[in-house]
């Protein structure tokens, strides 16, 4: 994992860099994040996370925002090593403009997370959603549509029909500080007892015209996990964001 990790990385980084530099003002903006922590002692843990995200409006067309974010951890206790984390996730997300408040959308993500025992987890759906809020500080959106689920968790595949219901929220306080928040409700079309829940807190603050930091809180709730596994992930994120 941790060479995929680290490939993946660098080879994004590269990318959004050459994106950066090809189209600077298109709108758009590439951002590559990163945290470290480490102890030694009595134990010694490793705890590193990275996400490289463009996002950005057109006007005329609507919003693109996509990226990917991995997660890795270990932790040594009288030389036994365990690894704590190991996942990576990717998404996409894109909103067509319909008129100034109303738009349709298309929303895909893939999961890998080996603690919780998920070899794959594929989402795609589009949707219908309105902005309850759009102007130059703030964007409140809602959205509901179907949506489909690939996914092998705890050894056994599965594929059904789902709902899905998004909001997010992204408040911009001024050109060097920000917040968002965002939840994502998907249950079984047939049974709404049987369902998984996203949601994202996280702020921003810039140090210079370069780099921020960021501190990201997120949720991750399966209500019918793997046997012997937690239906909640609660990750806790911070690092460096560097602004490509």
């Amino acid at each position: 994992m941790k060479k995929v990790f680290i490939s993946i990385v660098c080879v994004s980084t590269l990318q959004f860099a050459a994106i950066a530099a090809e189209n600077p003002t298109n709108g758009f903006k590439n951002t590559a994040s990163a945290g470290l922590a480490l102890t030694d002692g009595n134990s010694q843990t490793l705890q590193a996370n990275g996400s490289l995200i463009t996002e950005g409006d057109k006007e005329g067309f609507g919003s693109i925002r996509a990226g990917v974010e991995a997660n890795y951890g270990e932790s040594t206790v009288n030389s036994n090593k365990d690894t704590t984390v190991e996942n990576i996730r990717g998404f996409v997300d894109v909103k067509k403009t319909m008129s100034p408040r109303t738009f349709a959308s298309l929303n895909g993500s893939v999961l890998h997370d080996d603690i919780a025992d998920i070899a794959y987890r594929a989402t795609v759906g589009p949707g219908l959603g309105a902005y309850l809020v759009k102007n130059d500080k703030a964007a409140l959106s809602a959205e509901a549509g179907p949506a489909y689920v690939w996914e092998k968790v705890a050894g056994v595949r599965d594929d059904y029909l789902a709902l899905r219901f998004a909001e997010r929220l992204d408040y911009t306080f001024s050109k060097t500080a920000k917040i968002w928040q965002g939840v994502e409700f998907l249950p079984k079309a047939d049974d709404f007892g049987d369902f998984l829940m996203n949601a994202e807190v996280g702020a921003e603050a810039a140090m210079n015209s370069r780099l921020s930091l960021r501190v990201v809180f997120q949720d991750k709730y399966d209500s019918t996990p793997g046997d012997d596994l937690k239906k909640n992930d609660l990750p806790l994120l911070a690092g460096v964001t560097v602004h490509l």
